[in-house]
Order: C-alpha cells, then sequence, then structure tokens
C-alpha cells in the first residue's frame, strides 16, 4: 500500500488544527471569574504589570460513579 493513497488534503488538516485549538480555547461553563486584580508600577520605560484573577470552578460528579 502507498502512502500518498492515504494523505490528507491540505484543508482537512488546517481544519482539523483549528478544531484542536477552538476545543482547548472553548471556556470551560463551570468556571467562573470573581475577582481581577491589575497591579501597576512604572519607571522610567519600564512598566511591571501584576494581574491576578479569582475564579471559582464547579465539579460535578458522575451519578455512576463510585
Amino acid at each position: 500500500m502507498m502512502a500518498t493513497e492515504n494523505k490528507k488534503h491540505l484543508m482537512r488538516c488546517l481544519g482539523e488544527f483549528v478544531g484542536h485549538i477552538v476545543h482547548a480555547v472553548k471556556r470551560n461553563k463551570n468556571t467562573r471569574e470573581v475577582n481581577k486584580t491589575v497591579e501597576e508600577t512604572t519607571e522610567g520605560n519600564v512598566t511591571l504589570r501584576r494581574t491576578t484573577i479569582d475564579e471559582i470552578e464547579i465539579k460535578h460528579e458522575d451519578a455512576n460513579s463510585d
């Protein structure tokens, strides 16, 4: 069997790639942002910025698990 017979087309590969990225980026609906704090300090040409995000994640237990 030749390798070229099972070769995927470029658009198929791009579609799969984008699908994986979208799946990874989708926000978990059980996570909520409750607080966001930004601290910023500027000295001359340098800016130091620290961002802290507090989230709540609710995990639902599977009814069939022991």
